[in-house]
């Protein structure tokens, strides 16, 4: 709420200027605001602030996928068909906030600033960034990739917000439940934590499971998976790509103070990436609002290694398309196995009367199936990397840690044949690249028939 507040007054602000200008006369808003020739009252009351102006106003947003979650507050829903309840939800979902899951993570950052400061050396700064990271390190030892209070919390969250807007679906009486999750920690973790919180309301028999046995379509963590792997040529554009944005000379000459030690000891780079990860996970932690690393990066640093970082995303789980080939027309990937799954637990739904059905797996199969659906135009097909904010592709939108989408079903009775669906990205309405005369509710029928004519598509 807090940063929506905070844009709305920048927004004013910035209104305010514009006026300001005008009625001194100076004409047409000059091109140091950014906004030449532009419509005051147009902007002052449809003006969506660009991935860049997100990223710039709000840092955490450069984390991408590592991204703390903030659950939707007061948002409004569009009423529901006429005569149509909720009955059942189907949710794919992320697990929450964690450590990064290595300890080389945090232990080659700090191995390099150590050396240096042996030898003397380390600036002043340089120095200031070794203790920072030495409490961090100390913060996540032994804890690599495990879900932390802040991902506890943004799963519990989740859970009474959907007991909240539809309780139609949580009947205390006659309710079903059903949850899979990964076998790792996290994701573990984080089923019981959105379990408990409905067992706090409903008294139910729980069906969960944790098994590696649902790797086939929950996890998508292998390295030969990644498009990287199977086409050079897309790598090949990818580091030509990311090579434009490397600008790590400037903090490595705020860091030490000797420039040949930087020039024959350090990979300015790649500590520049260290750090940076390492400044986005912070956020996860019990440290976030104690210590910080962003400080050390400009406003252009931040915004190119977000760029680069998303690239990345798009390019290994998002639509990437180089010369007509695609990443999605891999024969049944796991996202087709996944999306499949759902679609048969929508059938099941219907037999069984209120059901819930959780799953948690991680952001490497939760972007390649938003992807798939291409909900919200995230199924974006493009070789252009420079274009992806532009178009509105941006990881930390589509998939923060605790990630979710949810689909809703609706109808008037257990004899109404006319089932209907509305899909959740992230607790927010989402559109479909389907028709439909009352979106964000569609026919299932109709929902059915387009996935599964596309899975059917890639099997040919």
């Amino acid at each position: 709420m807090s940063h929506r507040l905070h844009r709305f007054a920048q927004m004013i602000k910035t209104v305010l200027l514009i006026l300001l200008l005008e009625l001194m006369g100076t004409g047409p808003v000059s091109s140091a605001t950014g906004m030449e020739g532009t419509d005051i009252c147009h902007f002052a009351v449809c003006h969506h602030p660009s991935v860049k102006e997100e990223i710039l106003e709000d840092v955490t947003c450069a984390a991408g996928v590592n991204k703390a979650y903030v659950p939707a507050v007061n948002e409004t829903w569009a009423p529901a068909p006429e005569g149509k309840t909720p009955f059942a939800i189907i949710t794919y979902g992320r697990h929450g906030s964690c450590y990064l899951s290595k300890p080389a993570y945090y232990d080659a950052p700090l191995k390099v600033l150590a050396k240096a400061d042996s030898v003397d050396r380390l600036t002043p700064l340089g120095k200031s960034v070794l203790d920072r990271l030495k409490l961090i390190r100390r913060d996540a030892h032994n804890h690599w990739g495990e879900l932390t209070e802040t991902g506890a919390c943004q799963q519990q969250k989740i859970a009474w917000q959907l007991m909240e807007r539809v309780p139609e679906v949580f009947n205390k009486n006659a309710f079903h439940l059903g949850a899979r999750s990964l076998r790792d920690t996290r994701s573990l973790l984080s089923m019981d934590q959105l379990l408990m919180e409905v067992a706090r309301v409903c008294r139910t028999r729980v069906y969960h499971n944790a098994s590696n046995g649902y790797s086939d379509y929950l996890n998508h963590q292998e390295e030969s998976r990644l498009l990287f792997h199977k086409d050079s040529l897309a790598k090949a554009a990818f580091e030509a790509f990311s090579k434009k944005y490397e600008d790590g000379d400037r903090l490595a000459k705020t860091l030490f103070s000797d420039p040949d030690y930087i020039r024959e000891q350090v990979d300015v780079q790649t500590l520049s990436d260290q750090l940076f990860k390492i400044a986005g996970s912070i956020q996860n932690t019990r440290l976030y609002g104690e210590v910080s690393l962003y400080d050390l990066f400009t406003q252009e640093e931040i915004w190119h290694q977000w760029k680069r970082q998303n690239a990345w995303n798009y390019v290994n789980f998002g639509n990437y398309r180089r010369e007509g080939v695609r990443r999605e027309g891999v024969k049944e990937g796991l996202e087709h196995r996944l999306l499949r799954r759902l679609l048969h637990f929508s059938d099941t739904a219907q037999t069984l009367g209120p059901t819930a059905v959780f799953h948690i797996a991680d952001e490497t199969s939760f972007l390649p199936l938003v992807s798939l659906m291409e909900i919200n135009g995230c199924g974006l097909a493009t070789d252009d990397l420079e274009s992806l904010d532009e178009k509105g592709w941006a990881d930390y939108r589509i998939c923060p840690m605790s990630a979710n989408l949810q689909w809703i079903l609706y109808r008037k009775d257990p004899e109404d044949q006319d089932v209907m669906i509305k899909v959740l990205l992230n607790g927010q309405e989402a559109t479909l690249p389907l028709p439909s005369e009352q979106a964000p509710y569609y026919h299932l029928k109709d929902f059915k028939d387009y996935y599964l004519n596309k899975l059917d598509s890639y099997e040919k």
